[in-house]
């Protein structure tokens, strides 16, 4: 060591004293090594990694006794089957619309895994938005597929904010002094708030010298199956500094990917999700989105995103690729092989064209199916002294008609069991309070009440959430009668005929969740949340109702208190983008709520930039339009322009560019 060269790479803090910690020649030769050794371990490292082993779960035929109701998933792994070859040339861009309660879960499993058997390489991760869905899913996982403790792991990230949080208040007691010290590269990779599920015993591959040491991270790259909270994959194209993105960069590059939900993230969250898409297929994973209620728009934008990243893989990897992309799209309606709908598409429009044929069939199969969840708008008169007393008022009027139309009898008890859907908490609060005072002057009848949002404490909300999975489990629709939650009330009140038990809840009910209601009352926000939360109604069970299950209060708390954006937070108006009617119904036509089903979310309305301003569904379709296609929209600068230096960035070329997709979309 040279005592005369002092120029440092990296210190560290002893107390307020910075100190030197390493000279920068020796730290660069450090670098230089284990580069260059780290690059060599990166090209075997998918092959050094265990493959999901055979599973017959995942290829046998569902039993004859379920053939009807799931038999498609059958389909869709035969059909996978026959196409999945090409996806090591083309990548794989899969739609799954299949309807709620169908099974898609487990067929997204089985489509994974018919690509990765065909291919040699049986690696998926699925990545949903809630933390409770993710411990859901994944012991789901675990026991429908029944795979080992090797063989998945369960992530739940989601501490982003928090440590934000923590790290402002630092700033603020520090007098805003960050101690940068250079070496954050040394610092664990994976978030020390991280939960993750994982007994697996590791074994070797080709980075584990540099990755055995955080625990956390080898149970995210030893498991075959990953289950994990998208946040968790976010920072693959996020990360700024100490190495943070390196974890989900290695889950994506070997793995493929199952996408949940994905069109239930916010305007805001959307530019991320389409990075996150294109980050997929820049490492070659091949992906699977999986929602029944896909917009075009998502669609189209996702589409684009995985063709460029896919690009990027195919320049490192392939030989002579075409452009192509392997698409395929899955819905329980797949029957035979005259039902698949698939095919290999390079240009925009002639993906555009591929998917509008399978939602025309879809539309026309949604449109023939019985009537299961029907809705109809409600008043909600302004006649106490609060808008919150006021709507607690007419949902309990509501309440009381809806539970005549849709109870369950059993030797003269009569229940029902209704959702409450609340736009927000704190308005939620203010209307539980008022209907927690009114007096229930129907004789012989007690309504019994459930809070349920996302501001308890997990403890409270996790006890909330196992209750109600229990008793909302109505497969066998005569077993309520034999739930402890629900005989111990009915005990305690022999002389009351009639129970109606309500859960009065923010929008963390109306996604994902297996529960199944009788009926629901809904404060409207988007035809979106109506859609999903009408997800809930009879989920489990195959009736048709006589009379609508859905009561939609034709305005919401922010519009009852003459606020000027109402659909939002959540929902889709902005100050940019006003809808002139708050009230449903001006703001909704008959046949959007008439029957609920996913049409209203698939299909892009005619004329809808015109109907924006006076139509809710119109509206939602516009604003994103506006955040997925808008010539200035930082997602698509993501993969449309390169920043290093190559090509510099062109307002006016990036601006005709778009002016042709949107040509091709949207007309």
């Amino acid at each position: 060591m040279d005592t005369n060269y002092k120029v440092y790479a990296n210190t560290y803090w002893v107390d307020d004293n910075k100190k030197y910690k390493q000279q920068l020649d020796e730290h660069l030769i450090g670098v230089a090594y284990h580069a260059d050794k780290i690059v060599h371990a990166l090209a075997r490292f998918n092959t050094s990694l265990d493959s999901l082993e055979p599973k017959n779960e995942l290829t046998d035929n569902v039993d004859k006794v379920f053939k009807e109701q799931y038999g498609w998933q059958d389909q869709a792994r035969k059909m996978t089957e026959e196409i999945a070859s090409k996806s090591t040339q083309k990548g794989f861009f899969g739609i799954n619309m299949a309807s709620t309660g169908t099974g898609k879960t487990l067929a997204n499993a089985k489509i994974m895994n018919a690509i990765g058997h065909t291919t040699g390489r049986t690696r998926f991760s699925v990545a949903l938005g809630l933390r409770t869905l993710t411990l859901q899913t994944g012991k789901e996982y675990q026991r429908k597929l029944k795979l080992t403790d090797e063989e998945l792991a369960i992530a739940v990230g989601g501490t982003a904010v928090k440590l934000l949080f923590e790290n402002q208040q630092s700033k603020e007691q520090n007098g805003n002094k960050e101690k940068e010290t250079g070496s954050e590269s040394i610092d664990r990779l994976t978030d020390p708030d991280l939960y993750l599920h994982y007994k697996g015993i590791p074994t070797e591959h080709s980075l584990y010298q540099w990755t055995k040491k955080d625990k956390k991270l080898e149970g995210l790259l030893q498991a075959p199956v990953l289950v994990c909270t998208i946040d968790h994959l976010m920072p693959a194209t996020e990360g700024t500094k100490g190495g943070k993105q390196i974890p989900a960069t290695l889950c994506l590059l070997s793995s493929d990917l199952v996408l949940d939900e994905p069109d239930d993230f916010g305007l805001d969250d959307l530019p991320a999700l389409c990075r996150l898409v294109h980050w997929a297929g820049m490492l070659g994973s091949r992906i699977l989105l999986s929602t029944a209620t896909l917009t075009p728009a998502l669609t189209y934008a996702l589409f684009q995103a995985y063709q460029s990243g896919w690009s990027h893989y195919a320049e490192a990897n392939l030989e002579n690729w075409d452009g192509e992309i392997l698409c395929a799209w899955f819905d329980e309606e797949l029957k035979s092989k005259k039902d698949f709908h698939n095919g290999c598409y390079k240009e925009p429009d002639q993906f555009k064209k591929a998917h509008e044929t399978f939602i025309k069939k879809r539309i026309k199969k949604l449109q023939a199916q019985p009537v299961k969840r029907s809705a109809k708008i409600i008043g909600v008169e302004l006649t106490e002294p609060s808008v919150a007393e006021s709507m607690a008022k007419a949902i309990q009027k509501y309440a009381l008609k809806l539970h005549q139309h849709h109870k369950q009898t059993c030797d003269n008890k009569a229940l029902s069991i209704g959702l409450v859907r609340m736009a927000n908490i704190k308005q939620l609060v203010a209307v539980a309070k008022a209907l927690l005072k009114i007096t229930v002057t129907k004789e012989s009848t007690h309504i019994h009440y459930c809070i349920y949002h996302s501001c308890y404490p997990l403890a409270i909300r996790s006890y909330i959430e196992k209750k109600l999975d229990g008793v909302l489990n109505r497969k066998n629709e005569e077993e309520i009668w034999q739930r402890s939650e629900i005989t111990e009330v009915i005990n305690k009140t022999p002389n009351i005929e009639n129970h109606i038990f309500i859960v009065l809840a923010s929008p963390v009910a109306e996604v994902g969740r297996d529960h199944d209601y009788d009926w629901a009352i809904v404060e409207p926000s988007s035809m979106r949340s109506i859609i999903q939360l009408a997800g809930r109604i009879l989920r489990h069970r195959n009736k048709l109702p006589e009379y609508p299950n859905i009561a939609l209060l034709h305005k919401n708390y922010k519009a009852l208190s003459n606020e000027e954006i109402c659909f939002e937070y959540p929902g889709f108006e902005s100050k940019a983008l006003k809808i002139s009617e708050h009230d449903l119904f001006n703001a909704l036509d008959k046949e959007q709520y008439k029957k609920i089903t996913a049409i209203q979310r698939i299909e892009l309305p005619e004329h809808y930039k015109e109907f924006s301003k006076t139509n809710l569904v119109a509206l939602e379709h516009h604003a994103l339009l506006n955040k997925l296609f808008a010539s200035t929209n930082v997602a698509k600068l993501w993969w449309q322009k390169k920043y290093n230096g190559v090509e510099n960035y062109n307002a006016s070329s990036d601006l005709e560019t778009q002016k042709k997709m949107n040509l091709i979309f949207y007309g």
